[in-house]
């Protein structure tokens, strides 16, 4: 029979067996996980599966706006075409997070949401230096408002992509192989979707003279190909306010106005 000291001796090695199984364990299951998440982040959406979840999503659901940001952000993500304007042919290269607000934490007692969502106020000129102009116009406002309200002017939009025009001559774009394999270049312009309205639309990038502020370029992603001429509608020609988005009580999503 073991001695009490035998005895704790053997369930000590016991325990130290069984937390190494469990270790093991743990690590092989670890392992497994950061192969699907690296599997996962490494695997293009097919871009058809792409344009059908831009088509048909609700940009009010949390849920279906995660899942956008997720194929948005994945290493691989596919390109989608636009069209061709004034002899220069357009892609979209998406992205969740092109553009920043001009106040990141504006003072609210209601829930922010994330910050591929933000609003515009279209009400709200901002005073911009001439050698000044950032991504997301920072400047100063000539209007300050005391809260969030949706009866101000403006709009809530979910980020797309950065806008990208071909590099290259127009007739050597003949094909989705020359398209992936060619040049592009960027506009310095971003792609949003409004959430209140059908349309698809740019907002400025980082560009020291950029003409436009905001502007329509289509009435639905299932608009935007190759071969599709273009024009700019609904164009507003002077700096706009970027701001975060709010949840409101009813779960409605709407702009800050805070400047």
């Amino acid at each position: 029979m073991p001695t009490d000291a035998e005895f704790l001796a053997l369930r000590i090695e016991e325990s130290a067996k069984g937390l190494d199984a469990l270790s093991k364990r743990a690590e092989s299951l670890r392992r497994r996980a950061d192969e699907r998440l690296k599997a996962r982040i490494m695997t293009p959406i097919p871009r058809k599966e792409l344009i059908e979840m831009l088509a048909t999503m609700n940009f009010n659901n949390i849920t279906a706006r995660g899942k956008l940001v997720d194929v948005q952000q994945r290493c691989v993500v596919p390109w989608l075409p636009v069209g061709d304007r004034d002899g220069e042919i357009y892609r979209i290269i998406p992205g969740a997070y092109g553009l920043l607000p001009d106040q990141q934490n504006p003072k609210t007692e209601r829930e922010l949401a994330s910050m591929n969502v933000l609003g515009v106020n279209t009400n709200v000129q901002l005073v911009i230096p001439s050698q000044s102009r950032k991504a997301h116009f920072s400047g100063e406002s000539t209007k300050s408002n005391e809260s969030d309200d949706m009866e101000q002017g403006g709009f809530v939009f979910h980020q797309i992509g950065d806008l990208e025009y071909w590099g290259d001559e127009p007739e050597n774009l003949t094909s989705y192989e020359d398209a992936a394999n060619g040049d592009w270049l960027s506009t310095e312009l971003h792609c949003r979707q409004r959430f209140d309205l059908d349309g698809w639309g740019l907002l400025p990038g980082k560009g020291p003279d950029q003409r436009v502020a905001i502007a329509k370029i289509a009435d639905k992603i299932t608009d935007l190909r190759f071969g599709r001429t273009f024009k700019l509608t609904e164009v507003i020609d002077y700096p706009v306010e970027l701001v975060r988005a709010v949840v409101t009580p009813e779960s409605a999503i709407i702009q800050v106005t805070v400047a």
